[in-house]
């Protein structure tokens, strides 16, 4: 029941786990083509330009997930928060909007918890203030020094091992510089599993609203918000 409203929520997770698996990939070494493995045994670096997709990857992510339960309260509860919804809702007919009031009140208290989740603040960080979600990435290179940067702050894409005799400087070769999942943070956590983490706690959010919308709407008629066609 209510499928045309579930299915932009369904959409709007999927793109989540989308950014998600790409910021993870974007990490990955370059493709083992025969050019690349030939370009490396010549002793040329590859960039794979990971900084310029992974922390724009990580945005995208945090948008999509963050807006989950905005998106399942405006489809089956009272989103007054604009001057469009507030008119769209004095529209209905009063047992819609005192259905819509009901699931409100009682899924209110999920998505606050939702929206006090750590990776929740970092979307308003980015979005509303900084415009720069605070994710940092400390990684340490083949000659044991660890670089720190984060989205506005890149770490070199390669080091270079310091070499003081001149007569040994042919030794001085770039070599690439490759972070790994388990080298980003974000307040002092890993961050790998905060993300897992937050897609999950949005997952669940869905089958919790679905459940109060059963039992608030049951099979009664909803009405689709401004710009959705059912």
């Amino acid at each position: 029941m209510h499928d045309e409203l579930w299915a932009g929520i369904a959409l709007k997770l999927e793109y989540a786990r989308f950014h998600l698996d790409r910021m993870w990939r974007s990490l990955e070494p370059p493709e083992r083509t025969q050019m690349n493995v030939a370009l490396e045994a010549s002793g040329a670096i590859i960039d794979t330009g990971w900084q310029r997709s992974f922390y724009p990857y990580f945005d995208a992510f945090l948008t999509a997930a963050r807006s989950v339960p905005e998106i399942i309260n405006a489809c089956f509860g009272a989103d007054l928060g604009s001057r469009e919804m507030a008119t769209w809702f004095q529209g209905l007919d009063h047992d819609e909007q005192d259905r819509r009031c009901a699931f409100t009140g009682q899924f209110n208290d999920r998505r606050r918890t939702f929206g006090n989740l750590p990776l929740s603040k970092a979307r308003n960080i980015s979005v509303h203030r900084t415009g720069v979600a605070p994710v940092t990435v400390a990684t340490t290179g083949f000659f044991g020094i660890t670089y720190t940067g984060g989205p506005t702050s890149p770490i070199p894409s390669t080091e270079t091992r310091q070499i003081d005799d001149p007569n040994l400087a042919f030794l001085a070769k770039p070599s690439p510089l490759r972070p790994m999942y388990s080298d980003f943070y974000f307040d002092g956590q890993k961050l790998e599993p905060m993300c897992r983490d937050y897609i999950e706690s949005a997952q669940a959010l869905v089958n919790d609203a679905r459940t109060v919308v059963q039992q608030v709407h049951g099979y009664k008629t909803l009405s689709a918000p401004p710009g959705i066609k059912p």
